[in-house]
């Protein structure tokens, strides 16, 4: 028997090592693959969110510009062609409300209805409050499981707040019952 020795010794063990290290490199590049796929579809999935969201404001930023100006009641719909699923609930008698009211309204609706997409949940309720002199404006979204993020700017909430305060209103925002609420109450006589 003809033997010669390998880099181990024998001919058999390189070939062992050889064979181990190729399928661990395989391995690696598997996973490496793998990785990348899920950071592409990740990325794929943002950008349609992205999209999503800026087809809905675009859609309730127009609405607030027809003539004749739609109701708060029609925001809601237009945004349902968008593809969020609401359910609107209307307590009292829908009135012709002041302009500054309206469109306090409509932008503080716009801008709850956008955060409840960029947070990722495509549902919410609304629900608008005809009393005398006085419109609320409730919106609940489910988190499920996300919570919005508790550092950085809070721009909508500080915009809706200041549409609000403009015309004597106010607005809160914050958990309820496991999800989120935007709250504004707006006088007008």
């Amino acid at each position: 028997m003809n033997h010669q020795p390998g880099m181990f010794g024998t001919g058999g063990l390189s070939a062992q090592v050889a064979v181990a290290i190729a399928l661990t490199c395989l391995g690696a590049v598997v996973v490496v693959a793998a990785l990348l796929r899920r950071r592409r579809h990740k990325a794929v999935v943002a950008q349609a969110h992205t999209e999503h969201v800026t087809e809905l404001t675009r859609s309730l930023l127009r609405t607030q510009y027809d003539y004749p100006r739609p109701s708060l009641a029609d925001l809601v719909q237009s945004s349902r062609k968008s593809g969020l699923t609401i359910r609107l609930h209307v307590a009292g008698s829908p009135q012709m409300l002041p302009d500054p009211v309206d469109l306090a309204g409509m932008r503080i609706i716009q801008e709850a209805l956008t955060n409840t997409v960029k947070h990722g949940t495509p549902n919410a309720t609304v629900v608008l409050g005809y009393g005398p002199g006085l419109l609320t404006v409730t919106v609940d979204s489910p988190m499920n499981g996300k919570t919005p993020a508790s550092r950085g700017p809070h721009e909508g909430l500080a915009t809706m707040r200041r549409r609000a305060e403009k015309i004597g209103g106010w607005v809160s925002a914050g958990p309820y019952q496991g999800g989120w609420r935007v709250h504004a109450e707006l006088p007008f006589r």
